[in-house]
Parts: structure tokens; C-alpha cells; sequence
């Protein structure tokens, strides 16, 4: 997927000067020398012609394994006057955007993207940074703003491609039985993980286009349908898109599985006691945030894994391993932030040391589980 570079920035400068090529230097935090950018094409009409000077007040530092101190390819979108909602405090908001639960105003956002030939696509994006555009040397007319986007559109469409073909997974024959095994459904999921991710970056950069759907289509090398989307909002959720838990389906259903049921218990506890205690807030470093958050993940990838066993049906022993290992791995994440956030106070309360003991039990029950499939 894209590196995401806006959080570790210190300072930067970009210029378009020369038609057709765009250069810059970029400091990040934690490197000793900036990141050169070497790239064809030209920056929005806001930025063509001119030299563009960034700073982040507040950078990090982050991991820069296989980031290619020179970037060289060709641009992506490059402005700074991408228009972005911008969230503002509740209680200082006014004017046309303060109705609902989240006001926010209408501003410009620093977007600077790259598809390079070692990292692939690159991004900045952010609305948090200072910077100063020069007079511009030339302009870029509105059509060839035009023929820059479609040049773009196509950068981001290779991309995808070779996105694509790295997760394709060679070809492995299925057994007489036509069943895969676990290792065949693993890299099954793995390149439906990878696919997700994809769709994800791409609505994520078309989200805003009134031709999202087709452009995310053509990405992905879908053919277009029509889609009917219902007039009304399914009446179990309220307007604000949350659940109304005044309200109920007639065929609501959990599945009831002992390994599932054990670990819904659980995230009810840890919601409990954090949420009592005043542990959980909106920090998503908050390690009882992400104690919460790994609770309810390994609930959700338990359904996934044992929903036909709990409905009586016979699934594919292999699938259901490969689903299980990725439901263990969420469970280790889980205890392993559990003794983080248990390590903030000397002592650990009679609670923590109960999840601890239950996530453990959990532990164990699924590697017997993976080792009864595996025997059939």
C-alpha cells in the first residue's frame, strides 16, 4: 500500500519551475539526509510553475525501512487547495457546518502524491501544516490541468496493477477432493486481505469523485453495474448511522459457539472495568483503548471462523484452521496488551489477572480446536 509520510515530516520544499518536472527535498524525522524527489509531470495549476515551502509543527519519527532516499517517477496529484472537511471543537463552532453530531469547515488541504519506482505511491496528506507558494514562473492551462489528471488517474491505475499482480499467488492444484488445505486457504485470505486494502486506498482517494464508482471499477478491473441502493435507511440504525439499541431485528442472530461466547464475555468485562474506571478516552496509543479494540477484533475473526461449525454445518477443515490461526493471533496481541496496560501500576487489580486467566483459557481452546481440524 502507500507510504504515508505527512506524520513524519519536518520540513520541505517542492518546485514545478520547469514544465514537466517537479523536484523537492523533504526532511523527515529520525533521517540524517533529506528525500530527493526526481519526478515527471506537473503539479496542479495552484502549484505549476511555483516552489511550494512546507513545515510540520509537530513531526514524528517513523520507519523509513525500504524508503528510497530517491524517489524518482512520476507525480500523482500535487495541490495544495484539495478541499477537505476539517473537524472543529463542538463547543467554539459556528456558522453554516455546525449542525449535526461533528461540525466542521470547509478548508485546504496540502496534497502531495508520487508514484515512485522503488515505494510505489507515496502521500502527504494534511491540513495540519504551514506553508508559502511563490509566484508562479508559468501557468498550466485548464486543459492540460485536464490531460495531467487522466495522466494521473492512469499513474494510480498502474499502480494498482502491480499491486495486483504481486498478491496474485501462484497457482496451487487443489486436491482430488476439490478442498483446500490450511496453508491454500491462507494465501486465500491473505490476497483477500490485500484486495481489501486495495479497495480501501482507492476509495479513500476517490471518496470525493462523482465518479468514484467508476473509477474504482476500472482500478480494480470490475465491470461496472448498476447498484441499487435502498430509498431508506434500514430502520435497526438511526440517522447518524448508529445503532438503536431501542430497536431489534426479528432474526437477530449470534452464533453460539463456546469459543465465541467465552470471548464475547470477555470484551464485556474489559468494557466493564475500563469504561468504570474511567481508563478508556479518544487516544488511540491509550493501551486500554487498544486492550478493547483486540477483544472485539478476536471476537470478530472467531465468528468468522466458527459461524458454519455453530450452525451445524460441516465447513472445509482447512478454512477453518487458516481462520483460527488468524483468531490466536489476535488473542496474543490481546494478552500482550493486556500486560501493557496492566504495567502502567505497579500492582495488578484482581480483574486484570481474571482476563489474563481467561484469555490464556482461550488460547489453549483454540489450539485444540486447530489440532481437532487438522486431524480430519
Amino acid at each position: 500500500m502507500a507510504w504515508r509520510l505527512d506524520q513524519h515530516v519536518i520540513k520541505g520544499e517542492i518546485q514545478n519551475r520547469i514544465p514537466g518536472k517537479v523536484t523537492g527535498l523533504i526532511w523527515l524525522k529520525g533521517l540524517n539526509q533529506p528525500v530527493e524527489l526526481k519526478l515527471k509531470g506537473n503539479c496542479y495549476r495552484d502549484l505549476a510553475g511555483a516552489k511550494l515551502v512546507f513545515e510540520n509543527p509537530e513531526p514524528t519519527e517513523g520507519n523509513y525501512t525500504g524508503l528510497d532516499i530517491c524517489q524518482e517517477g512520476v507525480v500523482g496529484d500535487i495541490t495544495a487547495s484539495k478541499k477537505v472537511k476539517i473537524p472543529v471543537d463542538p463547543k467554539t463552532a459556528i456558522g453554516e457546518f455546525v449542525d449535526g453530531k461533528f461540525p466542521y469547515v470547509i478548508g485546504n488541504c496540502l496534497y502531495l502524491e508520487w508514484f515512485s519506482e522503488r515505494n510505489g505511491r507515496v502521500l502527504i496528506e494534511t491540513t495540519n501544516y504551514r506553508w508559502t507558494v511563490t509566484l508562479p514562473h508559468w501557468s498550466l492551462s485548464e486543459n492540460e490541468e485536464i490531460e495531467q489528471r487522466l495522466r494521473n488517474q492512469q499513474a494510480m491505475f498502474d499502480f494498482m496493477d502491480n499491486l495486483a499482480n504481486a498478491i496474485e499467488p501462484e497457482d496451487d492444484p487443489l486436491p482430488s477432493s476439490g478442498e483446500m488445505n490450511e496453508f491454500q486457504w491462507e494465501a486465500y485470505l491473505q490476497k483477500s486481505d490485500a484486495r481489501s486494502d486495495m479497495l480501501m486506498e482507492l476509495f479513500e482517494k476517490y471518496g470525493d469523485d462523482p465518479k468514484c464508482e467508476e473509477l474504482v471499477a476500472e482500478a480494480m478491473g470490475w465491470e461496472i453495474e448498476s447498484i441499487d441502493y435502498p430509498d431508506e435507511q434500514d430502520e435497526l440504525w438511526d440517522e447518524d448511522g448508529l445503532l438503536d439499541e431501542g430497536k431489534s431485528s426479528p432474526n437477530e442472530y449470534l452464533p453460539n459457539h463456546p469459543l465465541i461466547s467465552e470471548m464475547m464475555d470477555v470484551t464485556s468485562r474489559i468494557f466493564f472495568e475500563t469504561e468504570s474506571r474511567k481508563l478508556l478516552n479518544e487516544e488511540s496509543s491509550n493501551p486500554w483503548n487498544q486492550l478493547l479494540w483486540h477483544s472485539q477484533l478476536t471476537v470478530s475473526k472467531l465468528i468468522g471462523a466458527l459461524e458454519e461449525v455453530a450452525e451445524g454445518v460441516d465447513p472445509e477443515p482447512g478454512f477453518v484452521v487458516a481462520t483460527l490461526k488468524r483468531a490466536l493471533h489476535l488473542i496474543h496481541m490481546t494478552i500482550s496488551t493486556l500486560e501493557a496496560a496492566s504495567s502502567l501500576k505497579e500492582e495488578k487489580e484482581s480483574w486484570q489477572v481474571d482476563i489474563r486467566k481467561a484469555l490464556f483459557s482461550m488460547r489453549e481452546s483454540t489450539l485444540n480446536l486447530m489440532q481437532e481440524y487438522r486431524k480430519n
